[in-house]
């Protein structure tokens, strides 16, 4: 028999058995693994909650999402001034996608943003932390905005075609 001196110490020199060391986190599927560059690792945090960017980042995406549908009425004016620019005197108009460019550019760029924010707190954290509700939120939000503004700007290009 070999006798351990360093066991009394604390240090453990042999690991023991394969079947005694229990799972290995942060192989295999990447569900349990943390991508934060702060947790070097690769396991998700012990006992502990999400960094505070995440949360941050929660908050950021519903405020954007909650801003796009609002700017609109910032964007509108140039949108009517790029339509009258356009608009012909008689037959349909050559550039029918000018004014809708224009009208949901800054409301495309504030709804972008805040799905960004909203999918990289997701996919860092999941659902587990308490401002992932807000995340979710903000791409309901996004998502409405979006259909809505696609409905609505195809049938205005439909309507100036017509024209």
């Amino acid at each position: 028999m070999v006798a351990r001196a360093d066991i009394g110490a604390g240090r453990a020199t042999d690991p023991g058995p394969v079947s005694n060391r229990g799972p290995e986190r942060g192989r295999g599927s990447t569900g349990n693994r943390c991508f934060d560059p702060e947790c070097p690792s690769g396991l998700p945090h012990q006992g502990q909650g999400p960094p505070p960017g995440l949360a941050a980042r929660a908050v950021a995406s519903l405020v954007l999402a909650i801003v796009a549908p609002f700017s609109l009425a910032l964007s509108a004016p140039f949108a009517s001034f790029a339509m009258l620019l356009t608009f012909p005197y008689e037959g349909p108009s050559a550039a029918p996608w000018l004014a809708p460019l224009v009208f949901w550019s800054m409301p495309f760029i504030f709804g972008s943003i805040s799905t960004a924010l909203a999918l990289a707190a997701l996919r860092k954290w999941g659902t587990s932390f308490e401002r992932s509700g807000l995340a979710i939120a903000a791409l309901w939000i996004s998502g409405v905005i979006f259909v809505l503004g696609l409905i609505f700007t195809l049938r205005f290009m439909y309507l100036m075609q017509l024209g």
